[in-house]
């Protein structure tokens, strides 16, 4: 079974967005310098696409597996409900 891929949309100090995914393994994948909420949400919506596509769901806000720094790779991520 495809285990699911963690999340998170990040509001980096700058002004801008950021997507970060967090694998199973711990591995992780960024975006950055996404100019708005909605642009940042929409990279989120073909991420999950395309991992349904693999058969792996997407958790949106999610605590990353192995307690990957994140917060202080990409600062704190911004509240979802």
């Amino acid at each position: 079974m495809t285990r699911p891929v963690c999340c998170n949309i990040v509001d980096m100090p700058d002004g801008r967005f950021a997507v970060v995914a967090v694998l199973a393994s711990g591995k992780v994948f960024g975006r950055t310098g996404l100019p708005t909420l909605a642009v940042a949400e929409e990279c989120v919506e073909l991420l999950r696409a395309v991992m349904a596509a693999c058969g792996a769901p997407v958790v949106l806000g999610a605590a990353a597996p192995g307690g990957t720094g994140l917060r202080r790779a990409f600062g704190p991520p911004i509240g979802r409900g």
